[in-house]
């Protein structure tokens, strides 16, 4: 072969090759001069090769599409746990870019207490060639701890020589939260039945007895005052078993909703109870904001919500004092409105503000209430979408604040 058309051919060789060097995997090196035996072979080796490369690619892509495309943290780890490789989920979760977090010590993504647990996880996957299981608290960039279910599996290389420890840890925040919920929900139906069936047997238990006296009694007078506490065990017990329909509606019933007039519901949830004990000692004070006059929500429970609110104000009112107020104030705020309802009532003690909230607290042995009102108005708040909040100055009254959005 003339030494220009051998050029010519490796040419075009060194052009191939610098377009498979492109990435460019679907080419194949065409056959020249099938008369030159050593030419063909290195044509089939290289397009051999081409073939054998493109396989790997593939491969390369695919593993790499899993590892970085599966929703759990996964991180490669040496045998002295540092870190070599981490997938996008890793670094977007804990808030570190992929170089913030190469060959760096496994720890600084573990909450110290865990560091340890961490420590011995990795020594037994590398030693004892075992896939080690512990939950451990990670940190985030910014401070955040995350609960993580995790495993520490061996990587094996060449002569099964194992090379590195993969670090698969699963986010069960949500999972914990629910567990949580789920105890808080137990131990207020817990509560609910001692409590429920307590507060509905101790008036009855109080009428037998009262009975049992007034079937013995002659006196005109004592059997009045029999009579008397008879009828304030049926006001307690028909207390009780309202405020559980109204929370077995709240929580079960469905919600329908519509658009409603504040300023008439205000009125009519006062209309309502203007014959409650204490009722004309109060001066109200009314402020609806005109963007604040309409919204679309359910009225039977913001009806509840305001009636249990009021009604509570007047409850634990300063007795005896000629400037006991009630202000309600509302305001528009994106998406929804800010209710607030003040007095100068008697106040609750800071300690006990976290509580107030919880089924069947009472804040003062005054109580005289089943102990399920703001239970009832935070259910009602929180089925509507909303939160409501608490301030209050013992002595000197009590504001709620809450937030009612726009359905």
């Amino acid at each position: 072969m003339n030494t220009s058309k051998a050029q010519k051919q490796l040419q075009y060789i060194q052009d191939f090759l610098i377009k498979i060097a492109g990435g460019d995997y679907d080419s194949k090196l065409p056959i020249i001069n099938e008369n030159d035996e050593q030419l063909v072979a290195v044509q089939v080796g290289i397009n051999m090769l081409v073939e054998e490369l493109k396989e790997t690619t593939i491969s390369r892509v695919f593993l790499d599409s899993i590892y970085n495309g599966i929703n759990d943290i996964l991180i490669v780890l040496n045998e002295n746990g540092e870190i070599q490789n981490v997938n996008h989920v890793a670094a977007s979760l804990l808030l570190y870019s992929e170089s913030e977090l190469a060959n760096e010590p496994v720890q600084k993504l573990i909450e110290i207490n865990d560091v340890d647990n961490a420590k011995n996880c990795i020594k037994n996957a590398f030693q004892h060639s075992k896939i080690e299981e512990e939950g451990l608290n990670f940190t985030s960039k910014n401070g955040l701890i995350i609960p993580m279910a995790c495993s520490f599996s061996p990587l094996y290389g060449a002569n099964k020589k194992i090379t590195g420890v993969l670090l698969v840890a699963k986010n069960i925040s949500t999972l914990i939260n629910a567990k949580n919920q789920l105890q808080d929900k137990n131990d207020e139906l817990n509560l609910f039945v001692y409590k429920a069936s307590h507060d509905l047997k101790s008036p009855v238990t109080s009428m037998m007895g009262l009975m049992s006296l007034l079937n013995t009694c002659k006196d005109v007078q004592e059997m009045k005052i029999y009579t008397k506490m008879m009828d304030e065990c049926i006001g307690k017990l028909n207390t009780v078993i309202s405020d559980l329909l109204v929370l077995g509606q709240i929580t079960y019933g469905e919600l329908e909703y519509s658009e409603i007039d504040i300023e008439e519901v205000i009125g009519t949830t006062l209309k309502s109870i203007e014959f409650v004990d204490g009722f004309k000692e109060i001066s109200f004070n009314i402020t609806v904001e005109e963007k604040a006059k309409l919204i679309k929500t359910e009225k039977g429970l913001f009806q509840t919500i305001l009636l249990n609110l009021i009604d509570n104000s007047i409850k634990y009112r300063q007795e005896g004092s000629a400037a006991s107020y009630i202000k309600i104030n509302v305001s528009a705020k994106e998406k929804g409105i800010l209710v607030e309802i003040a007095d100068n009532g008697i106040g609750i003690a800071e300690q006990q503000q976290a509580n107030v909230f919880k089924m069947f607290y009472r804040a003062t042995s005054a109580s005289k209430g089943s102990g399920l009102g703001l239970y009832i108005v935070k259910t009602s708040v929180l089925k509507l979408g909303g939160v409501i909040s608490i301030d209050s100055v013992l002595g000197e009254g009590t504001t709620f604040k809450m937030y009612i959005p726009h359905h």
